[in-house]
């Protein structure tokens, strides 16, 4: 009866710790393993553990067990789910009680365990045969196979989380640490003391079911082990207690990284960056919702409006004659290339940030754009080069260009008035509204369900046009 409740606790903890995780059962551990997969494992791995616990020698003597244990078990997993999900919004959902979603949960989760415990079944055969025929050829070499996987499973587990542990001990900032939080170092949040306690805890809680892996695997092959039942109570009590611990430190890190986050989002604030001496602009695309804004001046400035929060992460940089306006690769930005959002599955992944940055220069060569939103005031240049790439990038403003403007839009949307000597568009799979931009000449080449609006006074040759629609306005008057 106590194995049996040890059991109940155990999943009714895990079930907690899972539904707690920011983002819930959506969630994917270090981009790999879903949250959901371990749910549906829980049930699985209970119905196994059913059968272990029980000391009996027929079948049928393990089903009442079995069964009830997998009722109880399963409804304990779909309830907490239910009402951590109540707690998580604040409010009941309408209908307040929803037995048939109650009830698709809960089918699944039985057929899960019972499942499980046909498993169990056939792993309790097997170590029966063991029992009875010690002796055998093919009893000794399953427990020398068998007991050198899961010494070696244990040995290793515990060699790479001990080495890993000191790595985060010694270095809070390690990028180990980046799967879990983006935007704040972990120790940020917790403090120095509980950022240490969560370290060991976890280490404990991985530790002890890897010890015990690796008493039963050192008890298979040499017929040894060096846990013994007392040793085995007290690293049970040590498991639970510092899961405990884990789970009530994992709801704190929640609620602190989102006070800290709305403290920050409410310093609104402007700064200067003072970096000069630079012709072209360069965007990368984890600058998703930003917008940009260049203006022509005699003296250079980067003005940077919004709150502390949208600041994190920011970086500008100088390369050759180029700005380079960068955010940390943790930021979360969809992917127009793959349809997928990048780091979506960091566990405290970045919010959306948004700033206003100004930026004052002399003269404008070229703009290389993966990700902002870019506005133009009022350029008047020799020659300008602008590229977008990605779908969802876009430009818009006021240029005169006395000499060559050039596009290369492999996606976004381009909308510029003004004027320009000559105009060069090479665009893939892009919208570009300029029938209010007066070209003396250009040179277009238009694949991929481009869409082009253009004002062209004099010649305009058409290199490819193919699945695309080009609108020349000129001809239109």
């Amino acid at each position: 009866m106590k194995k049996l409740f040890y059991i109940f606790i155990f999943t009714i903890v895990i079930t907690i710790v899972l539904n707690m995780l920011p983002g819930g059962l959506d969630n994917i551990f270090f981009g790999y393993l879903p949250v959901i997969f371990i749910m549906l494992l829980l049930p699985f791995v209970g119905g196994i553990l059913l059968i272990l616990v029980q000391d009996k020698n027929r079948s049928w003597e393990f089903l009442p067990v079995l069964l009830t244990g997998t009722v109880i078990n399963n409804m304990a997993i779909v309830l907490v789910t239910y009402l951590v999900e109540y707690s998580r919004h604040f409010y009941l959902y309408k209908p307040s009680f929803d037995y048939y979603a109650l009830l698709n949960m809960f089918l699944p989760f039985i057929v899960l365990s019972l499942v499980g415990g046909l498993i169990g079944l056939v792993i309790r055969g097997t170590s029966e045969q063991f029992k009875k025929y010690p002796n055998s050829k093919i009893t000794i070499a399953l427990r020398k196979i068998f007991g050198w996987i899961f010494l070696s499973i244990g040995v290793l587990g515990t060699l790479t989380s001990v080495i890993v542990f000191f790595i985060l001990f010694f270095n809070p900032s390690s990028s180990l640490l980046n799967w879990v939080m983006a935007d704040f170092r972990l120790i940020e949040i917790l403090g120095v003391v509980l950022y240490y306690l969560l370290l060991v805890s976890a280490l404990a809680i991985i530790l002890i079911p890897l010890t015990f892996l690796a008493n039963w695997g050192l008890k298979l092959f040499l017929e040894k082990k060096f846990v013994n039942r007392k040793l085995a109570l007290r690293l049970r009590i040590y498991f639970y207690t510092f899961l405990v611990i884990f789970s009530l430190l994992a709801t704190y890190i929640t609620s602190e990284f989102n006070v800290k986050t709305a403290e920050m989002k409410a310093d609104i604030r402007e700064s200067h960056v003072d970096i000069k001496d630079f012709k072209k602009i360069y965007i990368s695309p984890y600058v998703e919702f930003d917008d940009v804004i260049i203006k022509q001046g005699d003296d250079f400035d980067i003005l940077i409006k919004g709150s502390e929060y949208d600041q994190v992460g920011l970086e500008f940089a100088k390369i050759d004659n180029t700005l380079n306006i960068k955010r940390s690769e943790l930021e979360t930005f969809f992917n127009t290339d793959t349809w997928t959002a990048e780091n979506r599955n960091i566990l405290f992944r970045a919010g959306t940030k948004h700033l206003v940055i100004e930026i004052t220069m002399p003269d404008v060569e070229k703009i290389e754009n993966e990700g902002a939103n870019i506005e133009l005031e009022n350029l008047k240049v020799d020659n300008l080069e602008i590229k977008l790439t990605h779908r969802f990038n876009n430009i818009k403003g006021n240029v005169k260009v006395a000499d060559t403007l050039k596009l290369d839009a492999n996606g976004g949307i381009i909308n510029l008035i003004g004027s320009a000597k000559n105009l060069i568009i090479d665009s893939g799979d892009c919208w570009i509204e300029m029938d209010k931009l007066i070209a003396e000449q250009a040179v277009i080449n238009a694949v991929n369900t481009s869409r082009l609006n253009v004002y062209v006074a004099g010649n305009m040759e058409v290199i490819s046009g193919k699945n695309s629609g080009i609108v020349n306005h000129y001809d239109e008057l």
